[in-house]
């Protein structure tokens, strides 16, 4: 990907709120539109109805491990970028292995996500 393609549409699916508005906010004020997914289930929903950039993807949700879903980004949407999150750092190998293109610990900040999205090639 080259640093000319812009991250436009973010899928981010977690389960706890105060995650994604920290996330969308962080990522609408770089100009990138977000839609939420609070599970699993929903997250596959989302992927049937818009084109996304990036997914970020938190690992332990409701309904599954979020590595679940990272075949289905790859084959639905092959452009979209994976991005794993979890506040527990030993999931980091575990994520890049089911596929995710990054790995991002929680608790992130402002600075974490935005050098996050231009590690993939993304201005930012």
């Amino acid at each position: 990907m080259t640093g000319t393609s812009r991250l436009n549409h973010a899928l981010l699916v977690d389960d706890e709120p105060e995650i994604c508005m920290l996330l969308a906010n962080i990522l609408r004020r770089a100009g990138t539109e977000c839609s939420i997914a609070h599970s699993l289930e929903a997250g596959r929903a989302a992927l049937l109805t818009a084109r996304f950039d990036a997914v970020f993807l938190d690992v332990h949700l409701p309904d599954g491990l979020g590595y679940d879903l990272i075949p289905e980004i790859k084959a639905s949407q092959p452009a979209a970028r994976a991005i794993a999150i979890s506040a527990m750092d030993s999931e980091r190998g575990r994520a890049v292995a089911a596929g995710a293109d990054l790995f991002v610990p929680k608790p992130f900040n402002r600075a974490t996500i935005l050098s996050s999205i231009r590690e993939l090639g993304f201005p930012g």
